[in-house]
């Protein structure tokens, strides 16, 4: 089984358009994905039980979510012990400057909300994981010229990352 979650209604649209061809491309005569409105800050709202999930797989969500703690920190509140985060986002090699956070064109291009990585690393060992392993890294390039000159002397990274809930956590 998946859960699917999307904070728009027209991404759980599109999602349900594709639920047929999935059940036929793995033989399933009913669905194996429930499509929820919600957000990852809020997986209690959604109804996702403490402890109840397997694995947390993200695709450059957590960048656009201004509260970082509440999605990590939810994240590992549904993960059964030994469950895996395995997600992609975008990531500086320095703290994004206020002005910056707040620039709608850098928002746009999926910059403006990136994480510093040792700020991230941090952030992870206070919801309790104390460790992760990169799985990529790759230097994101900007080709729109004034996007680059905003960004300054900031290195945006597209980085894949496993993390474990430890029985400890």
């Amino acid at each position: 089984r998946a859960i699917g979650i999307d904070m728009t209604d027209e991404q759980i649209t599109v999602a349900k358009k594709h639920l047929k061809t999935q059940m036929k491309v793995f033989n399933y005569s009913k669905p194996n994905v429930v499509l929820k409105k919600g957000y990852i800050e809020d997986l209690k709202g959604c109804g996702i039980k403490d402890n109840s999930v397997d694995i947390v797989v993200s695709n450059c969500v957590i960048n656009l979510s201004p509260d970082k703690k509440a999605v990590f920190s939810e994240i590992f509140r549904v993960l059964k012990e030994g469950g895996e985060l395995y997600f992609s986002d975008v990531f500086a090699d320095r703290r994004i400057p206020e002005k910056l956070i707040n620039d709608p064109a850098l928002y746009s291009e999926c910059l403006s909300g990136a994480m510093y990585i040792e700020d991230f690393r941090r952030l992870l060992r206070e919801v309790g994981c104390p460790d992760y392993r990169i799985t990529s890294n790759r230097k994101i390039t900007i080709e729109k010229p004034k996007i680059e000159a905003k960004a300054g002397m900031i290195n945006f990274y597209s980085i894949t990352i496993r993390a474990f809930k430890l029985k400890d956590m």
